[in-house]
């Protein structure tokens, strides 16, 4: 966006300033993205890595000032004015004439002034049209001395000084492309306030995010500790996790965290955000764990919880893990949780790190502590950490007697919902089980086990890879009992693509059962795969598995 209250208080001074205004608007915002696969409701987009912009000609100073002050002038009122007859008839222009008409009339606002002089830019650029043919024009001259009017007559410095900084008007433009180009041309810093302000209007406008990614990727200047965290809260809430730009602020944050001495709510703010989109970087982890070391009297109990979750997620053991836990764990008691749900994500956490003590698991299956949890125990992602904990305590706890979690309670029967692509994905795999083990009797499938997961198919396999009836598993002892787990999009973390900390929880539960595990990650299996590969590969997983 640009003010241009400087600009047209006579016909001249317009013609002047008319170049720079087609220069400001003649870049193209085309890199070449590449979309991932579908993350929870929305898509997740990654782009490639950011080349040299040469699209706004002529010196990025000479246009600054102009570009702010355009920014704050669109905070007016009548910005936010809607008048779709208005809209329409810009949309359906298809020359000069029919474009300037809508200056003539009292509905015109400043972003429809701003939406015809975009479009006149862009026909210029693109050689439709000559300057000489509309910058006289009496209705031109109108429209942009409405882009003046919020301006008056304070002093554009003033102007700038005291709203330059109100980025939130680029997302009141008429539509998403033009707010993108405009990325470009404002600061590093007020790129993170856009997306923070995307964040808190939850508006996923994908065009935009992807322009603020791209700029501020490639953004030479550094980003502050305070404005990382911002850009992962936002990216997080938003399911915007672009790896670019993760990579990006991963480096900036190591960087700051050697200039960062007392900022521990940041730190656990950007670890809790880390975590949400699993992202696993292991030097910003290495990096983080060694600052919450050194800087442990700074931090809050919250924040420690908050690094202890995130390398439960991402299945992490940092660098210097032994440290860590040993100054960590002792701070980890009840009394600091702020509610009992808390202390269960606490316990559960350790326990898929395999840190968590007898006394710590015995603390969540007691009967006084389930009490304190029967107001949320309806919560399926509870009642699945109450059964992957008391799993750890049945085969993973060395010595435990402590309380447990009756085999005929209602917690066990709990179902666990799939994505569209997870369902599809299983089907598959099953379909394809089915044409190298063509008896039914032969497979179980989509077994609850009652531990906090499912095995989507189970059977038992002798040395030659033969499927053997179920019901013999304790009476052939040279059989192979194998279980087999898909992971799709949602169980892989990002970064570096490995299962998350539940999936490898679930399979060490399984090989304390005695099962052979088979994974089918989506990044080796394809649904959409003709059947005879799909076949081939089960087949070989399954006889590597056997041997």
């Amino acid at each position: 966006m640009f003010q241009l209250s400087r600009i047209i208080p006579s016909t001249s001074k317009c013609c002047n300033v008319l170049p720079s205004l087609l220069r400001f608007n003649n870049f193209a915002l085309s890199p070449p993205f590449t979309e991932l696969k579908n993350s929870q409701d929305a898509e997740d987009i990654s782009l490639k890595p950011r080349g040299k912009l040469n699209s706004v000609i002529g010196s990025p100073s000479n246009h600054s000032a102009m570009v702010a002050e355009v920014f704050a002038s669109l905070n007016s009122e009548e910005n936010t004015l809607r008048t779709p007859y208005t809209d329409a008839r810009l949309e359906k222009a298809k020359n000069i004439d029919e474009l300037l008409s809508v200056s003539q009339g009292n509905g015109v606002s400043t972003r429809h002034a701003l939406k015809v002089v975009s479009i006149l830019a862009d026909w210029t650029n693109a050689g439709k049209v000559e300057l000489a043919d509309f910058e006289r024009d009496s209705r031109f001259i109108r429209l942009c001395k409405l882009l003046t009017k919020s301006g008056g007559s304070h002093k554009p410095s003033k102007i700038i000084m005291s709203r330059s900084d109100d980025l939130t008007t680029v997302l009141s433009v008429t539509a998403d492309d033009e707010a993108a180009k405009m990325v470009e041309n404002i600061t590093l810093s007020q790129m993170v306030k856009v997306m923070q302000t995307l964040s808190l209007r939850k508006r996923r406008s994908i065009l935009l995010l992807r322009a603020l990614a791209y700029n501020i990727t490639g953004s030479t200047d550094q980003l502050n500790l305070k404005q990382c965290s911002d850009l992962l809260y936002s990216m997080a809430t938003l399911n915007f996790p672009d790896e670019n730009l993760l990579s990006r602020v991963g480096g900036d944050i190591c960087i700051a965290l050697e200039k960062n001495i007392k900022k521990g709510s940041v730190v656990g703010s950007i670890l809790t955000s880390l975590g949400l989109m699993k992202y696993k970087n292991p030097g910003l982890l290495d990096s983080l764990s060694e600052w919450m070391v050194k800087n442990d009297s700074s931090c809050r109990p919250q924040d420690i919880f908050s690094l202890l979750m995130t390398l439960a997620v991402l299945n992490y053991f940092p660098t210097n893990s032994e440290r860590l836990f040993e100054v960590l764990l002792p701070q980890l008691t009840p009394s600091e949780a702020t509610s009992p749900v808390v202390w269960l994500e606490i316990v559960w956490s350790l326990v898929l790190l395999n840190k968590a003590s007898n006394e710590q698991v015995s603390s969540v299956l007691s009967e006084e502590f389930l009490k304190k949890l029967s107001e949320d125990s309806s919560s399926t992602s509870i009642k699945l950490k109450l059964l992957n904990i008391d799993s750890a305590a049945q085969y993973l706890q060395k010595d435990y007697k402590g309380p447990r979690i009756s085999e005929n309670s209602p917690i066990r029967i709990t179902q666990i919902s799939h994505t569209k692509e997870k369902y599809q994905m299983v089907n598959s795999v099953l379909d394809t089980l089915k044409n190298l083990i063509q008896s039914e009797k032969l497979i179980r499938t989509k077994v609850n086990t009652g531990l906090g997961f499912f095995i989507d198919a189970e059977c038992l396999l002798d040395k030659k890879c033969s499927p053997v009836p179920l019901e013999q598993v304790k009476l052939n002892k040279e059989a192979r009992r194998v279980a087999i787990l898909t992971y799709d999009y949602h169980d892989m973390t990002r970064g570096r693509v490995e299962p998350t900390g539940i999936n490898v929880f679930a399979t060490n539960i399984l090989r304390s059962q005695g099962f052979r595990i088979v994974t089918v990650p989506y990044v080796e299996y394809r649904p959409s795969d003709k059947l005879v590969q799909r076949v081939q590969y089960l087949e070989s997983k399954l006889k590597e598995i056997v041997k």
